[in-house]
């Protein structure tokens, strides 16, 4: 036990003393505090650019077209134009918005072409269409004798107050989908940068040690078991070190410079998400940790490790490139297989929980999953790392890796 205790210290201020880590440390507030201002100055900028909009109407009839011009709104300035290319060069260089074509038959017409040089920007090209679409629509009932007020009134859409539904009560206000797309997306990246950063560092020290013979000299004090538990616990609590200090910088931060500057902080930015933050970073930590101390005795060098590393590196990403999905569909089987599945459970379940919280008992159920898959983990890659970690002059696949967990012990 002292032993272990001597190796968990070792590897702890091994890794605190370490430049890339206080930099980290410092960086890390900035990078929470920006996933709370983040999502509304995203928001509020994208409102904004569309509050000065300029197109220009080409063709279609003289009349209509300065009738649109007439009855525009302040925030979308409409101006006609006889010449399609030269307005088509403006807007390519950015001197308008777009360019709206009217058809001859405009005022029946079901279809508008409108040019515009990114096509992605939604907010600007439905402000278009909804604009124009009322206007046409009140020039169509005027046309056919029916007050365009009245039409307006009929017609309105109302607004949506979101109120998202919580299986354990505590129905959530206010909820707005850039907010959770912005959030998930900087929390998935924090999660998966943290997690491969820790995970690395233990299989890069391995396999330095490895090189370098040190290990040798290492395993003549202690047990293989002890070394590799000593780096993961050691690392692991630099980890929580770090996580703790980010939390709370940033949770004094917004709590005494936010209303200073008029930051809000966001609901999916509470003390519980943040704690949350934490669990699935240590699950994934300690999982994917075993792994890659196994991974790191296996390797012969940096460029074997950067070889046998990859299939674990895959199970990171897919969260992360299928976060949209995630987030809009966090009760479909798939993702709700992934919540479960250990390799992807960390980030699909945190993910859940941001936008819509799964139950208490989901939860209960991934951490159980993920216990006993570090408790395996740990045990395998055990097996593997005081076997393999001597090893030398070979280059070891996964293969060899897996053959070594069924082997007998010798």
């Amino acid at each position: 036990m002292n032993k272990l205790k001597v190796m968990i210290k070792y590897n702890f201020r091994r890794t605190t003393v370490k430049t890339s880590f206080k930099v980290l440390t410092v960086i890390g507030p900035v990078l929470i505090i920006a996933m709370a201002v983040l999502p509304g100055l995203l928001t509020q900028r994208s409102l904004e650019s569309v509050s000065d909009a300029k197109v220009a109407v080409f063709g279609g009839d003289e009349g209509l077209a300065l009738a649109l011009i007439a009855a525009s709104p302040d925030f979308l300035t409409l101006y006609r134009t006889d010449d399609f290319e030269t307005a088509r060069r403006n807007s390519l260089a950015g001197g308008i918005d777009g360019v709206l074509v009217l058809p001859v038959n405009a005022m029946t017409s079901n279809v508008l072409s409108f040019y515009t040089r990114s096509g992605s920007n939604i907010v600007l090209t439905e402000t278009v269409r909804n604009t124009v679409g009322q206007i046409l629509t009140g020039l169509r009932a005027a046309e056919a004798g029916i007050d365009p007020a009245k039409i307006a009134a009929l017609t309105a859409l109302p607004a949506l107050d979101i109120v998202q539904l919580n299986r354990d009560g505590g129905d959530r206000e206010g909820q707005n989908f850039n907010e959770f797309i912005y959030t998930a997306i900087a929390f998935i990246m924090l999660l998966y940068m943290t997690t491969l950063l820790y995970s690395q560092m233990i299989g890069r020290s391995v396999v330095t040690e490895k090189t370098s013979k040190t290990v040798e000299v290492m395993l003549s004090s202690v047990r293989p078991e002890t070394l590799m538990t000593g780096k993961i616990v050691g690392m692991g609590l630099a980890g929580i070190l770090q996580y703790a200090v980010w939390i709370l910088v940033s949770l004094v931060f917004m709590k005494i410079a936010g209303p200073v500057f008029s930051l809000e902080m966001p609901a999916l930015l509470s003390s519980d998400k943040l704690g949350f933050l934490i669990l699935f970073f240590l699950l994934a930590f300690f999982l994917y940790s075993g792994l890659y101390a196994a991974v790191g005795a296996m390797s012969e060098d940096e460029q074997s490790y950067g070889q046998v590393q990859m299939p674990f590196i895959i199970p990171l990403v897919v969260p992360m490139v299928m976060v949209s999905y995630l987030v809009m569909n966090p009760d479909a089987p798939v993702t709700v297989f992934m919540s479960f599945f250990p390799l992807t459970a960390p980030m699909t379940m945190f993910v859940r929980v941001i936008v819509s919280y799964p139950g208490t008992l989901q939860i209960l159920i991934c951490v159980a999953v993920m216990l006993v898959s570090i408790v395996l983990t740990a045990i395998g890659s055990g097996k593997i790392f005081r076997t393999a970690i001597l090893m030398t002059g070979k280059s070891m696949k996964l293969k060899d890796g897996i053959k070594l967990l069924f082997a007998g012990d010798r």
